[in-house]
């Protein structure tokens, strides 16, 4: 048996003894059946999908029926559209905090199945010439081991026949958790924190942002705003997940500014 086969063997002996394919990812209980999101039935109930009812830019869930939530309407966003496949509450908010701070990259596999359908179902029509993970800083790397972003394109991309750069763009500064900063606060926060590496390969190009979970939106806004200045000519982003829509801060903010 020549090398390869021998290293194919053992990579496939390896990928059967992982215990996530035979246990829940967020509950660990055993899965009465095989599940191409890791999930047992249980945890996968628990999931809100985001499906007809949702925003038509940031893609969030929409809880009226405007096409718009007050966001949007009140704030310009850089990119073309946003969507994500989940609410980020209960379960999603264990996967991604599995991936993100539990070291848990096979998860980025199960999280790359529901962008695929995402994808599938959202941007039928929609030419994307290249994908893109959302960068992190150097240090934050370091810190962290990995990109959970890349992890999850890695799989995605593979899947959906979309070529993978991770090298165009850069993040070139550490910005403060968005979450926890106002709307004014967020937009100063990220000014500048990211860079085009190869302005000649963005130009004309349709470009899809991937990532885990989209909770304002000023990110991947910034991060359209830098691309489209290097000359992209369309950035979309598709997340796994999504904050809630907090309605009483939107109005609070846009009526102070």
């Amino acid at each position: 048996m020549d090398k390869g086969k021998i290293s194919k063997f053992f990579k496939n002996l390896l990928s059967e003894l992982f215990v996530d394919k035979y246990n829940c990812i967020v509950c660990d209980d055993e899965l009465q059946e095989k599940s191409s999101v890791g999930l047992c039935q249980k945890c996968h109930d628990k999931l809100t999908y985001i499906n007809d009812n949702m925003c038509k830019k940031c893609g969030r869930l929409q809880y009226n029926e405007a096409d718009y939530c007050l966001t949007c309407q009140a704030h310009k966003r850089h990119f073309d559209f946003a969507r994500s496949c989940v609410v980020y509450d209960d379960v999603a908010m264990e996967i991604v905090r599995g991936i993100k701070f539990g070291c848990k990259r096979y998860f980025g596999k199960y999280i790359a199945d529901f962008l695929v359908e995402r994808y599938q179902s959202q941007f039928d029509g929609v030419d994307v010439d290249i994908a893109i993970p959302v960068p992190l800083t150097k240090s934050k790397k370091k810190i962290r081991g990995f990109n959970q972003s890349l992890e999850i394109a890695k799989t995605f991309c593979e899947r959906s026949a979309l070529a993978l750069r991770c090298d165009l763009l850069t993040k070139i500064r550490d910005t403060k958790e968005q979450a926890k900063l106002s709307g004014e606060e967020r937009e100063s926060n990220l000014k500048d924190a990211y860079r085009v590496e190869k302005e000649d390969e963005v130009k004309d190009k349709n470009i899809l942002i991937v990532d885990d979970v989209m909770t304002t939106g000023s990110t991947a806004s910034e991060i359209a705003y830098t691309l489209k200045k290097a000359g992209a000519a369309s950035v979309y982003l598709l997340t796994f997940a999504s904050t809630r829509y907090k309605v009483e801060r939107v109005v609070a903010e846009d009526a102070t500014s």
